[in-house]
């Protein structure tokens, strides 16, 4: 493993390839049988950035409902680092009330 500033030194492929779809499809119908086909998109892959920008104040995380992506009993929880894991039990609340609506 590299570790510093050329990326292109970086033993690590972060490339994501639209081909595998299916594999994912086939993983995610394991426990989310009702996905259909189009949901999913290829998107970024490697480390994850702060989900803040420079001229935007720091958010702890977020999260999404079906109020965003449109998908129902789907919860995306983004950015949800260490101090986020001492709210463990508050976030598994307010999902379970978004769920039960």
């Amino acid at each position: 493993m590299y570790y510093g500033k050329n990326p292109a030194l970086c033993l690590f492929d972060y490339s994501v390839h639209e081909d595998r779809a299916n594999q994912f499809y086939l993983a995610i119908r394991k426990y989310y049988p009702g996905l259909k086909d189009e949901p999913l998109e290829p998107s970024y892959a490697g480390i994850r950035p702060k989900i803040f920008g420079p001229e935007e104040g720091p958010t702890d995380f977020v999260v999404q409902g079906e109020e965003t992506h449109g998908i129902s009993s789907l919860v995306n929880l983004f950015g949800i680092e260490l101090p986020g894991l001492t709210f463990s039990m508050a976030i598994v609340e307010h999902i379970a009330a978004k769920l039960l609506k």
